[in-house]
């Protein structure tokens, strides 16, 4: 157990199932207090207790910025503080840039990108004020290419935008004590994604990644949990690759 976590608090969003749900778990198991957020109440309620004493459930849409300015209100004032902050809430568009509607891209945008601005918007000032603090990112190697083997280049552009924030925010929060790193996952093997990987596309993905197979929700759990720990002090403004070299390729 990782002693600089233990009684820390973490909010993590879109945390009812998939990365979300295993970076809580980890941190949990850390002995890290986690409050779990997700748009699905039931599923993240659901999560929440399997996790045991230490996570509790949250319903926010990180769509909207009253409901995360006050979700944040009502986590400070049971839990006294904010000490992490992970956004890995977001949507995953497919196919050709013409395939996706307006519609679809403003809710991507509104999701991916927004989400985030709203979330720190609403937290990063208390870390700030105290002096301390962790925000973790979850973006995705897509940005690096525009798009990727799942995610299409309108993804790949909020996930960009996801990597430019995080490098920001550090520059403008480190003088203040807080700490913003990114994660950037190749294709994870997780329930949700499975609908979107046959065979097929499961192979060829597989044969590009030099270590021959997907992420697994462990390898961004183990790299999240190191990242907003005091083993982790002086990284900020980084964005890490878990992508079994994918990008080397």
């Amino acid at each position: 157990m990782s002693s600089d976590l233990q009684g820390q608090l973490a909010l993590v969003t879109g945390a009812a199932r998939g990365i979300g749900r295993h970076i809580a778990e980890r941190l949990a198991r850390d002995g890290c207090r986690v409050v779990l957020t997700d748009l699905d109440a039931a599923a993240v309620q659901r999560a929440a207790t399997d996790l045991g004493e230490l996570a509790s459930a949250l319903a926010m849409d990180v769509r909207d910025r009253h409901a995360i300015t006050v979700a944040v209100e009502r986590v400070v004032g049971e839990h006294g503080a904010i000490d992490i902050l992970v956004n890995n809430a977001g949507l995953l568009a497919q196919g050709p840039f013409h395939a996706t509607d307006g519609a679809a891209w403003d809710d991507l945008l509104a999701t991916n990108v927004s989400g985030v601005y709203h979330c720190v918007q609403a937290v990063a000032p208390s870390m700030a004020a105290r002096g301390r603090g962790n925000i973790l990112n979850v973006a995705s190697v897509s940005a690096a290419r525009g798009g990727g083997s799942v995610g299409n280049v309108w993804y790949g552009a909020t996930k960009a935008a996801v990597v430019a924030m995080t490098q920001g925010l550090a520059r403008e929060l480190g003088p203040k004590g807080v700490r913003v790193n990114a994660i950037s996952p190749a294709v994870v093997d997780t329930d949700m994604m499975k609908p979107h990987l046959d065979d097929r596309l499961r192979d060829a993905i597989t044969t590009r990644i030099p270590l021959g197979r997907l992420a697994q929700r462990r390898d961004v759990g183990e790299l999240a949990a190191w990242l907003v720990s005091d083993a982790a002090a002086f990284v900020t403004g980084q964005n890490i690759a878990v992508d079994g070299g994918l990008l080397c390729t």
